[in-house]
């Protein structure tokens, strides 16, 4: 029997407005934000769900209680769904970066299996990390459909290892967008098949725009936080 993981990346907050690496600082979801994850609601809305897991993060709790709505489970807090800490760069838009740390920011766009930003992870330890957390919940959760809130780049560290894909190549990767559903369907031997990957279709377009782009990765006025 197969185990069903339905994958949903948070919805919009104001630092994705205000264009700022957000990684590990602790805001809520903007109204915007909450409109996204009433969209994933709905688009959910006949999926029989039977355990929840969450970011301990606001945005991502917040995402799941929204989705979760009158379902009467509860939603499991897990540490190893939190987004990659951005260390001294959270706070700053990309153009901020580049101006006080040109040569990282550079490793960041060109080479980012090699960017160690001061004060946070890498992305191979992230990689690592939600790879551990993903099959240790499958492993508990067998045969079961599972709701998990996460962020954007554990999301798509995740879905890279799945096809194989070096972290040199997440800028490749398709960009997960502000409450997209990404599903995936293990086997009892483990191998995990995609259903989906950055589904958003269900998101109308003014609220979809901008929601996957990514701080020093795109320019000033349109970045979007991680």
């Amino acid at each position: 029997m197969k185990t069903k993981v339905i994958m949903v990346r948070h919805g919009e907050t104001e630092w994705n407005v205000l264009c700022k690496f957000l990684g590990s600082v602790d805001i809520p979801l903007n109204e915007k934000g909450r409109r996204q994850a009433g969209y994933a609601k709905e688009a959910l809305k006949d999926e029989k769900i039977d355990v929840i897991y969450s970011s301990p993060m606001k945005r991502a709790l917040e995402t799941g209680e929204i989705i979760r709505g009158n379902r009467p489970l509860p939603i499991l807090e897990d540490d190893g769904l939190r987004e990659i800490c951005c260390g001294k760069w959270e706070g700053l838009t990309g153009k901020e970066v580049e101006e006080r740390y040109p040569v990282q920011i550079s490793l960041w766009g060109n080479h980012p299996e090699k960017i160690k930003i001061e004060g946070g992870d890498t992305f191979q330890e992230v990689s690592d990390r939600i790879t551990e957390t993903f099959w240790r919940i499958v492993d508990s959760n067998r045969g079961r459909t599972i709701l998990i809130t996460s962020h954007m780049i554990c999301l798509t560290l995740l879905m890279m290892r799945f096809i194989g894909t070096d972290i040199s190549e997440i800028w490749e990767a398709k960009p997960i967008g502000n409450a997209a559903l990404n599903i995936v369907e293990v086997t009892d031997d483990d191998i995990a098949e995609i259903v989906s990957w950055s589904d958003d279709s269900f998101v109308p377009e003014e609220d979809r725009k901008g929601s996957a782009l990514v701080a020093g990765r795109h320019d000033a006025g349109k970045e979007s936080d991680i």
